[in-house]
């Protein structure tokens, strides 16, 4: 069995070992962060405090504030691309079951936290004057979105639909967006199962013929 790496047993661990856990540790506190502090108050200073080292095992890891912040949005892109991709493996192949899948995935805990989702909006917030920001948050939607689009598609083809698909794909994304930022900014008592039961009704709305199946996922 595989022994957990933590800092009582690091210095006995292999030198790639100990890289990828001095990073993984800089990367989680960077976010930490970001989240309570916002992108331009995040200092290397304050990365190395809250995760409890040095600023030289900072620089010696990452050279640079900037670095570190794309790391950081990096590790974000990767998980939530992860998450949805992982749940359409994992749904039934039919496109109504991918579609709810979809919408299950983006409100997973993972990934749809108050912590999480401060975090992509400080990142959205800058990305207009940062290239790399945009470019990994542009990537991130638009295969989201394209795939979205798709699956709207395959259901209009075979079912009823009151909506053209990429009105439907608008609507439902953007419905996302806005419970994504309900969760960040609204009560603290929103619950994700009312967030998702909130846009598979509009699903049912926008293609009433698959109403049974929309309920059954």
């Amino acid at each position: 069995m595989p022994v957990t790496v933590t800092e009582k047993n690091l210095s006995s661990r292999s030198r790639s070992v100990q890289s990828e856990f001095r990073k993984r540790q800089l990367i989680n506190a960077t976010i930490d962060c970001i989240d309570t502090l916002g992108l331009s108050q995040t200092t290397i200073a304050r990365i190395a405090d809250r995760a409890g080292v040095s600023q030289g095992i900072v620089v010696f890891h990452f050279q640079r504030k900037e670095n570190l912040l794309e790391e950081a949005l990096r590790e974000l892109s990767r998980e939530y691309v992860e998450c949805w991709k992982n749940a359409l493996d994992g749904a039934r192949a039919d496109p109504v079951s991918q579609l709810c899948a979809l919408v299950e995935a983006s409100f997973a805990p993972a990934i749809c936290n108050r912590k999480k989702i401060s975090v992509w909006y400080a990142f959205w917030g800058e990305s207009r004057s940062r290239p790399m920001y945009n470019k990994l948050c542009g990537n991130n939607d638009f295969d989201y979105s394209t795939t979205l689009l798709s699956l709207c598609e395959s259901i209009e083809a075979c079912s009823a639909a009151a909506l053209k698909a990429q009105t439907a794909a608008l609507s439902i994304e953007g419905m996302i967006d806005g419970l994504w930022q309900k969760f960040l900014v609204g009560p603290t008592g929103f619950k994700r199962q009312q967030a998702i039961a909130s846009v598979l009704d509009l699903i049912k709305i926008i293609y009433p013929g698959e109403r049974q199946n929309i309920c059954s996922n």
